[in-house]
């Protein structure tokens, strides 16, 4: 007999909910001119409208981060420079956040941050009194999934956080890896390699998570007899994803014995590729290979390629 009450499926009416925050954008006189930390509560007739998608402001101190957010690492120059944005034009987006129950303040309800903790951090800095809220009665379930959305589709999870955050909604919502893939817009192979990125050592994880190894690197070494072994080596030599691939594979060779580390470039080589990056505004691969060896020139957009092909021609 086919289930007829099947559990809802992952992102379900969530797109259209992140879709209130990004275009509720708040007048800039609300975010600068109201600065009275004591905003009372809204009345029943505001929370309706709250509730159909109005926006509203309440003091930064009835503000509480998430502490599930899947979000660990916030890089320090870019809030420094969305808390200079907000000094000179104030909160320009809403926040979403969610009531939490039982926790007043005086007559203050406090609400925990559900999507924006970025812009939170940032008004905190600036020494905001009050920011634009969105409020919404939102499940665990909910919360989670929210944050899984809106951090991966806007690439602000290290790969370790984003995997963290796919098992997080497997182990306690049963979602399949399917569930998550169309939810976050990305192929279920996606979602099982990066679940495996957890499988690595603790210190392998912490590089991976810090951005001293990629998550190239991190698929080449996963099989290996060591990977931490080779975390190390990658960390501290630079090894490229190639080098640590062809490292791999010669321990493979080898039935797990100790083989050499791949040599280090040496400083010619790398001036040459520094010199050849500050040239074409692109990274460089130089390779040697005997007498004669390979240039590789990484690209990030069409635009880039279509800017190389033409200082080529010239």
């Amino acid at each position: 007999m086919a289930k007829k009450s099947k559990e809802r499926g992952l992102g379900r009416g969530l797109s259209a909910l992140m879709s209130d925050v990004s275009v509720a954008a708040v007048p800039q006189e609300s975010d600068t001119k109201v600065s009275s930390p004591d905003i009372q509560e809204p009345s029943k007739t505001t929370q309706t409208h709250i509730a159909k998608g109005g926006v509203t402001s309440i003091s930064i101190s009835q503000l509480e981060r998430n502490p599930e957010q899947p979000r660990k690492y916030f890089d320090k120059e870019k809030l420094q420079e969305l808390t200079q944005s907000i000094k000179d034009k104030g909160v320009l987006q809403p926040i979403l956040v969610r009531p939490i129950p039982q926790k007043t303040s005086g007559s203050k309800k406090h609400y925990q941050i559900v999507a924006g903790e970025r812009r939170w951090q940032a008004a905190l800095k600036a020494k905001l009194d009050v920011m634009p809220v969105l409020i919404r009665e939102l499940s665990d379930q909910d919360v989670l999934e929210i944050g899984v959305v809106e951090n991966v589709q806007r690439a602000d999870l290290n790969p370790i956080e984003e995997a963290l955050a796919y098992k997080a909604l497997s182990d306690q919502f049963n979602r399949t890896q399917e569930d998550i893939a169309q939810a976050v817009g990305k192929s279920r192979p996606h979602i099982t390699n990066m679940l495996r990125l957890l499988t690595l050592p603790k210190r392998a994880q912490t590089y991976l998570a810090k951005g001293k190894i990629t998550a190239g690197h991190a698929r080449a070494i996963i099989a290996a007899p060591d990977p931490t072994e080779l975390a190390d080596a990658i960390a501290e030599k630079g090894l490229s994803v190639r080098e640590a691939e062809d490292w791999v594979r010669r321990i493979k060779a080898a039935d797990g014995k100790t083989a050499a580390i791949p040599a280090q470039k040496d400083a010619d080589t790398r001036k040459v590729e520094n010199d050849l990056s500050d040239i074409l505004g692109l990274v460089t691969d130089l390779r040697h290979k005997g007498p004669g060896g390979e240039l590789r020139i990484k690209y990030r957009t069409g635009a880039q390629l279509e800017a190389l092909i033409k200082r080529l021609k010239t």
